[in-house]
């Protein structure tokens, strides 16, 4: 039970900072800028606090609190785990590759992939 609860307070973690953290600053680099309306991101400092997460950002990070919430149920439950390990490090593979499109998500998500080190070890 103690991991599920970790688990639920680590997808809430995702999902506000994807997705309802707001600040001025944007850690972006120039060259990760992209017109894409699913892939834009603001790049230097705003007047206002806002999101600097692009869309993509904001729709995955659903699915990657859902994925954290599911797997350690399922973990808990003694089903597939080996299976589940293994998946877990090719989502948290994924997640730091896609990640590094804004460096801003690098930053938000260190928690995360501490966790998922050390769930995953």
């Amino acid at each position: 039970m103690n991991r599920i609860l970790i688990s639920i307070f680590q997808a809430i973690y995702i999902i506000y900072m994807l997705n309802y953290f707001k600040t001025r600053y944007s850690l972006s680099h120039p060259a990760t800028y992209f017109e894409s309306k699913l892939l834009y991101h603001p790049i230097g400092v705003s007047d206002v606090p806002i999101s600097n997460v692009c869309k993509l950002g904001h729709m995955l990070s659903w699915y990657l609190g859902g994925f954290v919430i599911i797997r350690s149920i399922f973990i808990e439950n003694n089903i597939c785990k080996k299976l589940l390990k293994n998946i877990s490090i090719i989502v948290l593979i994924f997640t730091i590759i896609l990640s590094m499109l804004n460096f801003n998500v690098v930053i938000y998500l260190l928690p995360h992939y501490i966790l998922e080190y050390y769930y995953n070890l």
